[in-house]
């Protein structure tokens, strides 16, 4: 037996004299980061059902999750340490769980084991509990040394305290105290981690007190929080005690650690929260949801922090949350109240994982929201301070242009990233056609018109702004999905005309390809204008909204790559003649130069883009209208591609994803003294 929980299952699992008659049983070690993790019964049945005390967020952990079965029933199982222990029929653990699972004490089999707290001393076990079917039927925990099992008691008693019949609130169905642990049995809940926040505002409105509103600075939970960052980051407890003190709000039920792997959604309306150790009956409205957001995008998505505050803005301006947030009475102080769940989860919880990224989320988020010392000491007309002058340190050419390029595809992905853990359920397709009927004809009118004009009158002139503008009045009015479906059949719709018109001068492979060229860029008009539209303050310019300096020096390495692809691109547009579309491979340069350098700049490449494609009409004689058809065709080609770009250039001035930080590396701060 592995001597690091040998103690554990002998205090767990033996009694006092005299003994009595003993139960053999049997588990394989899983261990985590070299410390126990998991026992799980040698039987491969029971593997199966004792991994569901194991909630695997990650990619990787749910993969190992599902193979770990398969794994038992090869010799690969000898690779985790066999675990054989006589337990005690007489212990006060084993008749509680035979008195929780129904089983008579002769037939129990050896329960799952997950160990909990260890490195902190507080040692902490959670036993899942089977019937006579093999069924888990009941969820144990318990606490084995002094801190061990004061937080089991505190969690029991809370639990008892819990309103009953009530969405989220678990009760216990038995206690266990004796002078070795403390122990507390719950029901067992199947399901699965939820994936986001759907039917959480049922949840959490349901949690709420139903006492009236009080002062934020009577409850624990602030006093605690002024405790402790009052001392250890005083300029921003300042500024948040000013946005903060005075407010009423009204209190709600406080889980603490409301997250994935602490929920079990049985269906869509009834989720199930346990482990409870710090949670409260009076606690801050609004804190387990940003909870529930920000750690899964920290701990479970890996997300960068820009990524996760793009998570949680996009939570504070959904209408399930507004709605909440009229119910508590936190709408004026939400982003405040926001900024100081950050402060405690990072200076009273003092997670072991993720506090670096919490504490980067936390200055990026006051410093947008203009809620850190330096925008309050500037807005009350003080000079700012001056922070010791940083000394820039190159990281050499090679590693330079490296982080440029990384940087580069960050941005690219941030251009197309969608949230994950905001639930946005839209109405069917039929019914934004039904409430949207008028809008729908004159879009399909308007693309019977172009079509018609483009197969009667026109040869070679291009009219892809035209057919976008179908698109863009759908998605704006009927929604992202009616937007796309649109796209699809306007991206196919010019490339087929042309083709009734001229068989032989436009084969099926060119029909596909152009179609596919044409998609890309109205799906990319589309997409940018629905996250523009979900943007509440669009049509509103940003307060100290101003033209950014273009910064080569900085960003040469994608200038460069940038101009490579531009190059390599106007090529294969000679190569291929000029009835093969390029115009989104025109695009990524122009994107990153826009993304990187400024408006103006990509502009600049959007007007190259369109002459180098119309000077290919040109000197190939595409057509005997040349002089016109190329005015035209270059008016076009800017046209839909600045659009791209114009509206990419307001989603970047408003979306967190691009808002500037100081990065750590590359500077450091000049030793003041």
């Amino acid at each position: 037996m592995s001597k690091s929980i040998q103690p554990v299952i002998a205090e767990l699992f033996l009694n006092g004299q005299p003994a009595g008659r003993p139960l053999n049983f049997a588990w394989r070690l899983i261990r985590r980061r070299r410390r126990p993790f998991l026992l799980l019964p040698v039987s491969t049945m029971d593997v199966r059902v004792s991994l569901e005390l194991y909630s695997a967020q990650r990619r990787r952990a749910k993969i190992w999750r599902a193979i770990l079965p398969l794994l038992f029933q090869t010799p690969a199982a000898s690779v985790f340490s066999r675990v054989n222990f006589p337990a005690d029929e007489s212990s006060e653990i084993i008749r509680f769980l035979s008195e929780q699972s129904g089983v008579p004490v002769a037939q129990l089999r050896a329960p799952a084991i997950k160990f909990g707290g260890m490195e902190h001393q507080k040692s902490r076990l959670v036993l899942l509990a089977c019937d006579q079917t093999h069924r888990p039927v009941k969820v144990i925990k318990l606490g084995l040394d002094r801190e061990g099992r004061a937080a089991t008691e505190r969690e029991a008693d809370l639990l008892e305290k819990l309103p009953a019949n009530t969405i989220g609130c678990i009760r216990t169905t038995g206690r266990l105290t004796t002078p070795k642990i403390s122990a507390f049995a719950t029901a067992y809940f199947p399901g699965d981690s939820p994936e986001d926040d759907a039917g959480m505002e049922t949840l959490f409105q349901s949690w709420i007190n139903p006492e009236a509103a009080v002062p934020i600075e009577s409850l624990a939970t602030w006093r605690e929080l002024e405790t402790e960052v009052a001392g250890a980051d005083p300029a921003a407890w300042a500024v948040l005690r000013a946005a903060l003190a005075g407010k009423n709000i009204r209190t709600t039920l406080h889980h603490g650690d409301f997250a994935p792997w602490n929920i079990r959604a049985v269906n869509a309306q009834n989720l199930q929260a346990f482990d409870w150790e710090r949670g409260s009956l009076q606690g801050i409205p609004g804190w387990d949801w940003f909870h529930f957001i920000v750690q899964t995008a920290i701990l479970a998505r890996r997300h960068s922090v820009e990524r996760v505050a793009a998570e949680v803005e996009e939570l504070l301006q959904s209408p399930r949350f507004e709605n909440y947030a009229v119910a508590t009475g936190i709408s004026p102080i939400v982003k405040p109240l926001l900024l100081a769940y950050l402060l405690h989860h990072r200076w009273v919880v003092k997670p072991l994982e993720g506090g670096a990224t919490t504490a980067e989320l936390q200055s990026l988020l006051a410093e947008r929201w203009q809620l850190d010392p330096h925008s309050q000491i500037a807005a009350t007309g003080k000079t700012r301070p001056q922070s010791p002058r940083a000394v820039v340190v190159p990281p050499g050419l090679w590693a330079d242009a490296v982080q440029q390029l990384q940087s580069a595809w960050a941005q690219l992905a941030n251009v197309f990233w969608e949230p994950t853990l905001t639930a946005n359920i839209q109405p069917a397709l039929a019914e934004r056609l039904r409430a949207n009927q008028l809008v729908a004809l004159v879009a399909g009118l308007w693309l019977a018109a172009v079509a018609r004009v483009h197969f009667l009158y026109l040869n070679h002139q291009m009219l892809l702004p035209l057919y976008a503008v179908p698109c863009l009045l759908v998605g704006w009015k009927m929604g992202r999905r009616w937007g796309l479906l649109f796209a699809a059949v306007t991206a196919c719709l010019g490339p087929v005309v042309s083709a009734m018109k001229d068989p032989v001068g436009h084969p099926v492979d060119l029909v596909c390809w152009n179609s596919a060229m044409r998609f890309i860029i109205l799906q990319m008009c589309v997409f940018l204008s629905d996250r523009i539209h979900r943007q509440n303050n669009f049509f509103r310019r940003r307060a100290g909204g101003h033209r950014r300096p273009a910064k080569f020096a900085e960003n040469w390495a994608v200038v460069l790559a940038s101009g490579l692809w531009f190059l390599l691109t106007a090529w294969g547009d000679f190569y291929t003649g000029p009835r093969v579309i390029f115009l989104p491979l025109y695009l990524f340069p122009a994107i990153l130069i826009t993304l990187f350098l400024n408006l103006r700049w990509g502009t600049l490449m959007v007007l190259l883009a369109a002459l180098v494609a119309c000077a290919d009409e040109y000197f190939t004689k595409y057509n005997a209208s040349v002089a016109q058809v190329f005015g035209w065709n270059f008016a076009m080609r800017f046209l839909i591609l600045f659009l791209v770009i114009l509206l990419l250039d307001r989603v970047r001035q408003e979306n967190v994803l691009f808002a500037p930080r100081k990065q750590n590396g590359g500077t450091h701060a000049a030793n003041p003294g």
